[in-house]
This record gives structure tokens, sequence and C-alpha cells, in this order.
């Protein structure tokens, strides 16, 4: 079952504009057909970018996992596990030379820096590790990640590429930054998966719209079997199509 936070809200979608000359469609195909976008993946270990059909590898370590492209297309942010046997909290991503790092590269094959390394905490909201759900705001700013903390959630986490410094924004256990949005109000808005209880007994877990910082809840987005379910949902709202 899904339950959507604004029902008086109908979903639609805005038609792509049509041409009415069918001879000029059949003259001109390349202007009219859109460039592939640009894709990263990780192919042996590395970040691989992919653009115009040409393959470009960024890295050469073959330690690197999850990679997520900037809005502008000129940064890959990226996690690099230093310890293989480790996946999120299963084994040790934290400690010294095999904590896990959060890094950035230049989509040109320059530029890549250290952002942040995994420490271990006993406060679940400072530990880091793993790097995972990496997204970029449409600015290219901030890089938010989720980092394993409790037994039922993780913690979002967010960077600040400006004055590389990151602190802990709200318990998580999926992130979508919703920096494509038309909707000016609701650009870089965070949904949340949370796990949350019920005031007798039980619990749930929902996504839920918050501000760009992750400090005012705007209301619910509902219950959906998977992320990519959300993100369908979201696409077809008015939440970010004016």
């Amino acid at each position: 079952m899904k339950i959507v936070a604004h029902p008086a809200q109908s979903p639609c979608r805005r038609p792509g504009a049509l041409f009415g000359l069918a001879a000029a469609m059949s003259i001109l195909p390349a202007v009219l057909a859109p460039a592939a976008a640009a894709t990263v993946a990780i192919k042996d270990g590395n970040v691989v970018l992919t653009d115009n059909g040409q393959q470009r590898q960024l890295t050469r370590t073959g330690k690197n996992a999850d990679p997520v492209l900037s809005p502008d297309g000129k940064w890959v942010a990226y996690t690099r596990v230093n310890n293989p046997g480790s996946t999120g909290s299963q084994g040790d991503c934290k400690s010294d030379a095999i904590a896990d790092e959060l890094r950035r590269t230049g989509t040109n094959g320059s530029g890549d820096e250290l952002l942040v390394r995994g420490q271990d905490s006993s406060d679940p909201k400072s530990a880091l590790c793993d790097f995972s759900h990496k997204q970029f705001t449409s600015d290219g700013r901030y890089i938010f990640f989720l980092s394993p903390a409790w037994a039922v959630s993780a913690a979002l986490h967010r960077y600040d590429i400006r004055t590389k410094t990151h602190s802990f924004v709200i318990d998580a256990n999926d992130v979508i930054v919703l920096n494509d949005c038309k909707r000016t109000e609701n650009r870089d808005s965070l949904v949340v998966l949370q796990h949350r209880y019920f005031v007798v007994a039980g619990s749930y877990d929902w996504y839920w719209l918050f501000d760009a910082a992750g400090k005012k809840e705007k209301g619910p987005v509902g219950q959906y079997d998977n992320e990519n379910a959300v993100r369908d949902a979201i696409k077809d709202s008015t939440l970010c199509n004016s």
C-alpha cells in the first residue's frame, strides 16, 4: 500500500516539445536526438566515466566503490574501501590506515582528493564508515551520505566542499536529495526513510520530506517497497514538477 503525502496534488507529466515537421526530423536526426548523459560506474574496483560512448578510467587503486556524479558533471564522489573485508558495519572500516575514505575526483582525471576518513566513536552520530548513498546538492557544494549507526537506523551526514567540514544531519535508512527539482521551494530538499515508533506499540518505516538542512520536517511522502518505487513516485508527482 502506498500512502502519498499530498493527495490533493494529482500526479502529472509534462509532455516533451513536439516538432510538427516530419521532414525536418528525418533531415536533422542528430540535432533532435538528445546527447546521452554521462554516467559513472565501478570496473575492477576503479571509477570509470562513460561520456558520449567513450570510457575514461578515473582511479587506479582497485579499492573504490559507490561513485556518484555531480549535477554539473565535473566531479565524482566515491568511497575508497581500504579494508575490502569490511561491508558497512561488518568488519573494520573505521580504524586508521584501513578506514574507509570519502573522496572526490574530477571527471577530467585530475584533482583526486581525500574529503573525510572513517572514524570510530562511542557516539553513533560521530562514527563514520561506508559513505553510502552519496548525493550532491544542485550546486555541488554539499555531499550527503549514510554511515552505519544504530541497530535500526543509519546516520545521515553532510559534507561541505567549501568549508571542508562534515556534520550529522538526522537518523535515516535511505535518502534522496531532490537536486533536480523544477520547483525551487523543494530543490535540494531531502526525502528520508526513517524508522519510527507508534505511540502505543510497534514501529513503521516511511519516507518523509525535510528541508535542505534536514532540520525541518515538511510532511510524509509515504510507504514504498524500495528506493526505485519512491523515486518513480516523486517523478510522477507535483513534489518537483510545477
